[in-house]
């Protein structure tokens, strides 16, 4: 289901319809992307890689900002990644970050033992500057492009706050298309006010970056340019507009709706209706994640997690 077809569902279960104060656009996309987050992370369906380049005698490396989880086990149960040093890779398993800590072992080797999965205590500086061109809301999509001839948009991630202060109007970043260009979905700040919703030539822009999570290797590397391949399951990438879609089996897309108006009735204090439709997405979750596992043969993993010669 596309986003317009989940805010018309949303709609039919609540008896309600978009745009009044209760139902306003924006809510309801919130919902339905706090729906969505919940299937991902309660049935691991949306699964990805990312390649981690190492620099000598650095400890730790900034993850994707749709890092959600880890999913991938070897027979005995750790977490793993993969470690290339250019011509052999090693399998290093998962510790507690404390286990880390505690062992202190700083000396570089040329594959590291193990890893861990910490916060990034450093979050991205916002970006702020002034659109350069216009970007028209679209009117089949929903969505306006915000373009900066003199920005860098490199470290701007998908599911990032934008605010335009020129127009007072806030969002979402959808996607990236260059490190100049920008897909944003607006909405006003006052779901009874007017605003444009799109991007003329010198609105003001700021852009709040995402916290991260960062993989910690133990002991660092000591030769750079080695490659870390980091399996993991992503967040969905996020649904502002009528022509979207979570990128999971379509089955999920009613867990999504259901968790959305769970949300939305307990913000009508409506908590016995609410509860009902939880443990009706609940039941849907529970059985799109043995379906999920049984599809992509979870259960079965096996890894050679020994060094070769």
């Amino acid at each position: 289901m596309d986003g317009q077809e989940m805010k018309y569902r949303v709609q039919l279960l609540l008896d309600e319809e978009t745009g009044g104060d209760f139902l306003d656009e924006k809510t309801v996309y919130d919902f339905l992307n706090e729906g969505a987050l919940e299937v991902a992370r309660l049935t691991s369906a949306l699964t990805t890689t990312q390649s981690i380049t190492t620099v000598a005698d650095q400890t730790g490396y900034t993850l994707n900002a749709n890092y959600l989880k880890m999913y991938l086990k070897d027979r005995s149960g750790y977490f793993f990644v993969k470690y290339n040093d250019g011509t052999n890779n090693t399998f290093i398993k998962w510790v507690p970050y404390e286990d880390i800590i505690i062992s202190d072992d700083t000396t570089s080797v040329l594959v590291p033992t193990r890893f861990s999965i910490t916060d990034d205590p450093t979050l991205d500086s916002q970006e702020a500057g002034t659109a350069t061109g216009s970007g028209s809301l679209g009117a089949s999509s929903g969505e306006a492009t915000l373009t900066d001839s003199a920005a860098d948009f490199s470290d701007v991630s998908a599911g990032d706050i934008v605010h335009n202060t020129t127009d007072s109007s806030s969002g979402v970043v959808v996607s990236k298309t260059s490190s100049t260009v920008l897909v944003t979905a607006l909405f006003p700040n006052d779901p009874s006010a007017s605003v444009d919703k799109d991007w003329d030539s010198s609105d003001a822009y700021v852009i709040q970056p995402q916290g991260r999570f960062r993989l910690v290797l133990d002991p660092p590397p000591s030769t750079a340019g080695h490659t870390i391949t980091f399996y993991y399951a992503s967040k969905p990438a996020p649904v502002w507009s009528a022509f979207r879609t979570f990128r999971y089996p379509p089955h999920l897309s009613l867990a999504t709706i259901k968790y959305a108006v769970w949300l939305l009735k307990y913000r009508d204090r409506e908590p016995s209706f609410g509860d009902k439709l939880y443990l009706s997405a609940d039941n849907i979750l529970r059985r799109g994640k043995v379906d999920m596992d049984r599809a992509l043969n979870r259960n079965r993993i096996r890894v050679n997690m020994k060094v070769r010669n």
